[in-house]
């Protein structure tokens, strides 16, 4: 697996946002965040990253695609993504780029606190391919 930054698609970042425990980048219609290695991440940690998002794209998360590249270990506390909800904070879309089948599974376990549309993929293209096609509320047609 490769970084954002690995990518020929790295020219299409509009925007970088450098954390301690991560890198996010904003596409036009998506972001793609990567956690660094051994990081715990909660609430706490993604607040930042969805103000950042909710800012840059304008909206309160419906339209806003979320795309983690795995690309390091790290752990997710699931429950936390309840506190979504609870913010009315919405994802158009959610997908998981996994190294592997167990990355996979528990990916599958993370999406039952999520409330959208979700995936898990093996291949950033794929994901970037998936992103494209999800209407967004307001859009006329799908992109």
């Amino acid at each position: 697996m490769k970084s954002v930054k690995e990518t020929a698609f790295y020219s299409e970042v509009r925007k970088e946002l450098h954390l301690p425990y991560a890198t996010v980048y904003f596409f036009d219609h998506f972001l793609v965040s990567e956690i660094n290695a051994d990081v715990l991440f909660t609430w706490e940690l993604a607040k930042p990253i969805i103000n950042e998002a909710t800012t840059f794209y304008g909206n309160t998360g419906e339209k806003i695609i979320y795309i983690s590249n795995r690309i390091n270990s790290y752990t997710v506390k699931a429950v936390d993504w309840l506190l979504f909800i609870k913010y009315s904070f919405k994802l158009a879309g959610y997908a998981i780029i996994s190294r592997d089948e167990r990355g996979a599974r528990s990916a599958v376990f993370e999406s039952l606190f999520i409330p959208t549309k979700f995936k898990v993929f093996y291949d950033f293209i794929d994901a970037m391919q998936w992103a494209a096609t999800i209407q967004l509320p307001g859009d006329k047609i799908a992109r």
